[in-house]
């Protein structure tokens, strides 16, 4: 290498040491006030990303989260009748704080506030490190480092300012965990009324957890295993995960018991619908409701799943979040576990406990996640936890210098890797108002029943429609039972005025393609030759879904396929032909006459919907 190579490397690289030199003077976990600015700086952070993600715009905010909340606070449970399809019975704890954050404050200060909200999982993700790395050199610079490798995996980023529980919830798995690993240090230490205080609020934050989403029953389990693997005498960790059980059923009860103790009142079942097969509620089939379309197939995906489910993502998954960390994961376990058996006794560096209790916790959470759901937004907390994970296995497969710099290599590139593949489930440009609806021609609401009908998201309209009428599901993913739908006949017979809401088609591609013509022009692909590579690009990147059209003056750009193309106009005729057929299996007639189409809009979105009077077949 030439002298004058040399100077200009370390001409580039001694501005980066001494910018990491003042980054580690500033937030290395080397003192509280280091942790406080660190922290508060990945919130404001967290803030600014979901302001620029946008309005969030998921399915589920659009099916339950928005009027589940609503539903609660304004007493609908016997009132409507599924409108939010089966999922209108789901714990609405977190839907509360969604429905007031998002309805009483002005949009972007909403989506900013739950954008520092999910920031905030920084801090016990960066706890739970650094009593894992305890004895590591370095461990004031990993902490973080780690824990913001945490946060750059592709699940955590897909939900990144929105209302899917995932990442809200995953703040109180991870403090639960951060809590139990402070619990066994204290034990171990011989401290007993901080050891007490520790397993207490360890439970509570768990219990919470599990209120807020009862799929973190799997990480309520994998905790309890994990917290008898370290600490103190046998004896003292049984009776610390006691503490920890107890702890955690008194707070999930007391928050969310009354609920589920209401709808076991008033549909037999406090998992109403689901479960029902063992719960035999009269108003649902008598099914067990679950979603087992994302299970491993056979003994060889069972066996491989990580892999699997890297290359494919919609196998886990509605959308596609590309992500490294799994594959790497498993192939680094298989290695140390075909290390082990050949080479028995090798020198490795020496971990605190608290790195035994993470493992444990990690594979008994993994194998319940893959054995009972698959579903790739149900990982958040692993995913969280996953790049510790990776950096022990490399401590422990690699000779301590190179392991530090693969280790750190390695990450940089799984973070890297999220980040360029950063798919959501929805998102719409901001308006001050998140969310309105035009109201609908409704005379009397004191006297009308509303049906909503079909499978598509549209329970987020009613907070916003008079709360006099009665709102119905028909036609939806609800198991409906005879009993369902004599209920629901009696609701319809109660009252004088019906109507149905029906989805209304728009075309909502026409930002998508005006994006990509600017990317074509600028990129010289619009004249002359140029069409002749925006034609090959069209043809081979099967993903655009496009064809090139021809212009005046030798121009061109893209624009959707022949036969792609649906007007919005027939597209809704489409949607009352199908309502029209559904409610004929009810009894009920689609007055197709009537139908109006108004507008509903999320942010700066459009989401029309078609209002139409409803009568009873004779």
């Amino acid at each position: 290498m030439s002298a004058a190579r040399v100077f200009g490397a370390r001409r580039i690289s001694a501005p980066l040491r001494r910018i990491a030199a003042v980054l580690e003077r500033g937030f290395a976990f080397d003192t509280p006030g280091n942790v406080v600015r660190a922290t508060a700086a990945i919130m404001l952070v967290g803030g600014i990303v979901s302001l620029l993600l946008g309005q969030d715009a998921n399915w589920d905010l659009r099916n339950y989260h928005l009027y589940n909340g609503y539903a609660l606070l304004h007493g609908r449970l016997l009132q409507d009748l599924a409108p939010a399809q089966m999922q209108s019975y789901f714990s609405p704890l977190l839907d509360v704080f969604h429905y007031l954050l998002m309805a009483r404050l002005p949009a972007p200060l909403a989506g900013f506030v739950l954008g520092a909200l999910h920031g905030l999982v920084f801090l016990p993700l960066a706890g739970i490190a650094w009593l894992a790395l305890r004895g590591q050199p370095r461990r004031a610079r990993l902490a973080p480092l780690l824990a913001l490798a945490g946060l750059c995996t592709s699940a955590f980023l897909s939900e990144f300012g929105g209302s899917m529980a995932d990442n809200t919830t995953a703040l109180f798995v991870t403090a639960a965990l951060y809590m139990v690993l402070l619990a066994q240090r204290r034990q171990a230490e011989g401290v007993r009324r901080a050891e007490l205080l520790a397993w207490m609020v360890a439970g509570a934050v768990l219990g919470i957890a599990v209120a807020l989403k009862l799929t973190n029953a799997i990480y309520a389990v994998a905790l309890g295993v994990a917290a008898v693997c370290a600490g103190g005498p046998w004896w003292r960790r049984l009776a610390g995960v006691g503490v920890l059980t107890l702890a955690a059923l008194v707070v999930a009860a007391a928050l969310v018991g009354g609920w589920y103790l209401r709808v076991w009142q008033a549909f037999g079942n406090p998992l109403f619908p689901q479960f029902n097969a063992l719960f035999q509620g009269p108003l649902a089939a008598p099914i067990s409701v679950a979603d087992v379309r994302w299970l491993p197939r056979d003994a060889w995906e069972h066996l491989t799943w990580p892999l699997q489910f890297a290359v494919d993502p919609l196998r886990v998954s509605e959308i596609r979040l590309l992500q490294l960390i799994w594959p790497l994961l498993y192939v680094a376990t298989l290695a140390l576990l075909l290390r082990q058996c050949v080479r028995r006794t090798v020198a490795v560096p020496a971990f605190a406990p608290a790195m035994r209790v993470v493992l444990v916790f990690f594979g008994i959470g993994y194998v319940l996640w893959q054995g009972l759901f698959s579903i790739h937004r149900y990982l958040v907390v692993l995913e969280l936890l996953a790049p510790l994970v990776l950096w022990f296995l490399c401590q422990r497969l690699l000779p301590g210098g190179r392991a530090a710099r693969v280790g750190g290599w390695i990450l940089g590139i799984v973070a890297v890797a999220s980040l360029l593949g950063w798919n959501t489930w929805g998102h719409e440009r901001w308006a001050r108002q998140g969310f309105s609806v035009e109201a609908p021609p409704m005379p009397a609401p004191e006297r009308s029943v509303v049906l909503l009908v079909g499978s598509d998201p549209q329970a987020w309209r009613v907070p916003w429609l008079p709360g006099q009428a009665r709102y119905v599901g028909v036609a939806t993913n609800f198991p409906e039972s005879p009993a369902y739908r004599a209920r629901l006949a009696a609701m319809v017979g109660a009252r004088e005025q019906r109507f149905a809401m029906l989805p209304a088609a728009q075309r909502q591609d026409g930002a998508r393609w005006a994006r990509l013509n600017r990317w074509a022009q600028v990129f010289g692909l619009t004249t002359g030759r140029g069409c002749d590579r925006l034609r090959w690009l069209a043809g081979k990147a099967r993903g655009l879904r496009a064809e090139v059209e021809v212009l005046d003056l030798g121009q061109c750009r893209l624009g959707p396929r022949r036969g792609a193309r649906q007007e919005p106009a027939d597209a809704s005729v489409q949607a009352r032909e199908l309502a029209r057929q559904q409610l004929a299996g009810y009894g009920l007639v689609l007055d197709e006459g009537s139908c109006v189409t108004l507008d509903s809009r999320i942010g700066q979105g459009r989401y029309p919907y078609q209002w139409c009077r409803v009568g009873l077949a004779r």
